[in-house]
């Protein structure tokens, strides 16, 4: 999640899986699968390869890693190899339960003493909906004691699997998405290393290039319209900035993008940001009852008009990854508030160069989050803490002693050194951003991750 500061520099803090972009409103916390669909969406030449599975999950016993009392499943067999790149967990109770839920992942499921912890437990238990991924990196050597690296590079699979924690079994939906389009050889032999400089990734050229659909959605309400174009055309300076961001060597992905304008006056301000519950009004609400007009083979993309949770946030991406494929749950999708993005112009009128510069940054960083990317480096800084950073090797980072104004936080202009780890204020994915300042680099292992995601073919 990002936020913007006008005209000084911005902050932004993941609390959660899922991310919120935001103007200048210090101190605001970031905190953010009902409809289950048991096909596989194949079309190897035209779309997405995608295998969805739906698992009932069952408590074999019971631990208190919190405090709270868990149960755990018996271990959930995965492979992952070369046809299998990537595969997503997603996990939601039914409207009206509630609990904690996470994934403790295994190396071999028949050594449990070879588990750790993903980027995502380490960072926040999922309540109420959680997601999950492997891979988060090509080389996981991130993982807490013992350090594993999950190959999924190679023709025979590995034995993976994973247990899976949760307070409320009886009433936990949980699906496997799996991407089925295989690697391509450059993919395969990708090899990685630790950023040395804010430079450090971004020379890397990908043999091919991928497509992303893309399903923009202008939440409309007919008496006050969001936008007076609504069409590819009227975002033409955000959507090219979005394409530039992801045409780039590191990572060739091609936008096909589509625009089409809906009437949900319940949902042209949104007044609850949280993904947990489905209330009419809410976050997950709208992606919960908007299945009709999403598409499974895109990134479905919400334009609303505001928020009034917190008033100037800018976008909120369903997950960290959001689930590629599922519509229906309470994490289907991006949503974007166009106001938020207005600096000069009125609300319904078409947004300045300037306002619509920033808004193809923010459709940036929040489909960045939804395919699988963290911030390279929170806002709190690298303590060399998991939860202080990306899982991501070539990424730079931002120590806390370069804290200048000793604050607490990192500001922008404090990470736009030369180093490992001291940088990392130019990238896509960075904690912050300020306007009119471009924040457009992708490493290749950050590209390596969004090619694999499984809506990308």
């Amino acid at each position: 999640m990002r936020k913007n500061q006008i005209p000084i520099f911005i902050t932004i803090l993941i609390f959660s899986t899922f991310c919120v972009k935001k103007k200048a409103v210090s101190g605001v916390p970031d905190n953010i699968l009902s409809l289950l669909i048991a096909t596989s969406i194949n079309n190897l030449n035209s779309g997405p390869c995608v295998t969805i599975e739906p698992r009932q999950l069952t408590s074999i016993g019971n631990w208190m890693p919190n405090g709270n009392v868990y149960g755990y499943s018996e271990i959930v067999p995965i492979s992952l190899n070369i046809k299998r790149p990537m595969l997503q967990v997603f996990s939601e109770y039914t409207d009206f339960s509630f609990g904690g839920i996470f994934p403790i992942w295994y190396l071999d499921r028949n050594q449990l003493n070879s588990g750790f912890l993903n980027k995502d437990v380490a960072t926040y238990i999922g309540y109420n909906t959680h997601t999950s991924m492997l891979p988060y990196a090509k080389d996981t050597s991130y993982a807490t004691d013992p350090a594993v690296s999950i190959m999924n590079t190679g023709e025979i699979s590995q034995p993976l699997g994973f247990d899976f924690n949760f307070e409320n079994s009886p009433y936990l939906n949980t699906t496997l998405i799996s991407s089925c389009r295989g690697l391509e050889n450059d993919e395969v032999n990708f090899q990685t290393s630790d950023a040395i400089s804010s430079q450090s990734g971004l020379n890397h050229f990908w043999s091919s290039e991928k497509t992303l659909n893309v399903n923009i959605i202008v939440v409309n309400r007919s008496i006050d319209p969001l936008y007076p174009i609504e069409n590819e055309q009227a975002l033409n300076v955000a959507l090219n900035k979005w394409k530039e961001n992801f045409a780039q060597p590191s990572v060739r992905i091609n936008l096909n993008i589509t625009v089409s304008s809906h009437e949900m006056p319940e949902y042209d301000m949104i007044f609850d940001l949280s993904t947990e519950n489905a209330f009419p009004g809410s976050l997950g609400g709208l992606f919960q009852t908007t299945s009709y007009i999403g598409k499974p083979n895109a990134l479905n993309v919400f334009l609303v008009k505001g928020e009034l949770q917190y008033g100037g946030v800018l976008g909120v991406s369903g997950g960290i990854p959001g689930p590629a494929t599922l519509l229906g749950t309470r994490q289907s999708g991006i949503v974007i508030f166009v106001d938020s993005h207005r600096l000069y112009t009125n609300s319904n009128e078409e947004l300045a160069f300037e306002e619509q510069q920033l808004l193809g940054e923010t459709l940036s960083h929040e489909a960045g989050h939804f395919l699988g990317l963290w911030h390279v480096t929170e806002a709190t800084g690298d303590n060399g803490m998991i939860s202080d950073k990306d899982p991501l090797r070539d990424t730079p980072t931002c120590h806390i002693s370069n804290d200048l104004n000793l604050n607490g936080y990192l500001e922008l202009f404090e990470c736009l050194g030369g180093g490992g780890t001291n940088s990392g204020g130019t990238n896509m994915m960075f904690w912050s951003g300020s306007v009119g300042f471009t924040q457009g680099d992708i490493t290749a292992e950050q590209g390596w991750i969004l090619r694999l995601n499984p809506l990308v073919y």
